[in-house]
């Protein structure tokens, strides 16, 4: 926890790509499956992290940029067997358009989005505090994966500023009960990376 910082400077070389074992243990750290638990009639997947009723309303998708072995695409994330299934895309769109042009992401070797099944969690709490619930899960999923990859020795870095019609395309989801919420890039760290990189601000930012 005292060595997790949030760097903007990746670094994009193939010396710096990330294995598919690296982001195989990030993803788990994330919502990977641990167990089963009977309620009930049903099985309910007990999860890495807190979720609001037991409900799990968050799928994982990966953008596959600069990986050694993991070829460059889109996947879609499955929990209970922590393995990634290829997603076919028209264009694949890049790290920096999918954040909505952060170009500071541009060097990452893959991309974790998180997108949110409303009607998994509105089914069982229909009402705000469901809303707010699922919100906050992401943040807990999040944080989960920031540390695994600090423990692997990479960097990772969360955002929310996401451009959701590119990604409502790519993942060809329903705008309505569905959407992108949170984001994380995973890499390594640029031997170029300033403290700009590191803080996140500019001294021009600073100055106004």
């Amino acid at each position: 926890m005292k060595r997790r910082r949030s760097y903007r400077g990746f670094d994009g070389s193939a010396a710096g790509a990330v294995t598919e074992e690296q982001l195989r243990y990030c993803r788990f750290s994330r919502i990977g499956t641990v167990g089963l638990a009977r309620a009930d009639l049903v099985e309910l997947p007990l999860k890495t992290t807190p979720s609001e009723g037991t409900r799990n309303p968050y799928e994982a998708y990966v953008l596959a940029c600069n990986g050694q072995d993991l070829p460059n695409g889109l996947y879609h994330y499955s929990a209970l067997e922590n393995s990634l299934a290829y997603m076919s895309c028209d264009t694949l769109p890049s790290a920096e358009t999918v954040l909505g042009g952060q170009d500071w992401f541009s060097g990452a070797s893959a991309l974790i989005l998180l997108v949110a099944n409303f009607a998994r969690t509105g089914w069982k709490y229909r009402h705000p505090a469901g809303f707010r619930g699922v919100l906050i899960e992401a943040g807990h999923i999040a944080q989960n994966m920031l540390l695994a990859a600090t423990a692997n020795g990479l960097v990772a870095t969360p955002t929310c500023a996401l451009n959701d019609s590119v990604i409502e395309t790519m993942l060809d989801i329903d705008p309505v009960m569905q959407s992108p919420i949170y984001a994380v890039a995973v890499g390594t760290h640029s031997a170029t990376a300033t403290i700009a990189d590191l803080v996140g601000w500019s001294a021009v930012e600073h100055q106004q």
